[in-house]
């Protein structure tokens, strides 16, 4: 009888267990969002020690048809963060390109994030080394950028310092991703 009573208690603690488990079912998702655009640095000889700042066009936030596919919206993203952002030259256009074509002659990089009506923010930053590179992978800020990948568009901004001059302009392509958090419906 004793082992029936246990038995019973494990048995009815185990059904109330996995009946809360599925009440506190997950009303969130998460969306990868990736981003990828191109600009470049500007090939001069002046400017050298001093904050050169280049914005970007503002790109449509295209999350609408992710969002929908998972029972979600816009308005009921929680959360979004960034979570990877990298640089990498394209050197197609120059036959010295190997020599030019790096983020030695930078050195130091700063990346924002902005919208109209909302401002800009600092997202990433890097120190760069007096060495040959041809991709960075920037210190990402812990920011809450929700209210950037809510708006219909966002842009960047890139601010760095030359070490020396350069004598191309040097394509570069920046990729990142958010992790954009939401509730459904």
């Amino acid at each position: 009888m004793k082992l029936f009573k246990i038995f019973t208690l494990v048995l009815v603690l185990t059904s109330l267990f996995v009946s809360c488990k599925k009440d506190k079912k997950s009303k969130e998702i998460t969306v990868e969002y990736p981003v990828l655009f191109a600009d470049k640095f500007v090939g001069e000889t002046h400017g050298v020690d001093s904050l050169i700042e280049r914005v970007s066009f503002e790109f449509p936030t295209s999350l609408d048809g992710e969002l929908a596919k998972n029972n979600s919206s816009k308005s009921k993203i929680t959360s979004a963060k960034l979570v990877f952002l990298k640089l990498q030259i394209l050197d197609i256009h120059y036959n010295d390109s190997l020599k030019y074509s790096n983020f030695k002659d930078l050195s130091e990089l700063y990346f924002d994030i902005y919208s109209t009506g909302v401002g800009q923010e600092l997202i990433g930053e890097k120190q760069i080394p007096d060495i040959r590179t041809r991709a960075i992978d920037l210190n990402i800020q812990d920011n809450e950028l929700k209210k950037y990948l809510v708006q219909d568009k966002f842009g960047m901004v890139v601010k760095y310092k030359k070490r020396r001059g350069m004598l191309h302009d040097m394509p570069f392509v920046i990729s990142g991703k958010f992790v954009i958090k939401a509730e459904t419906f």
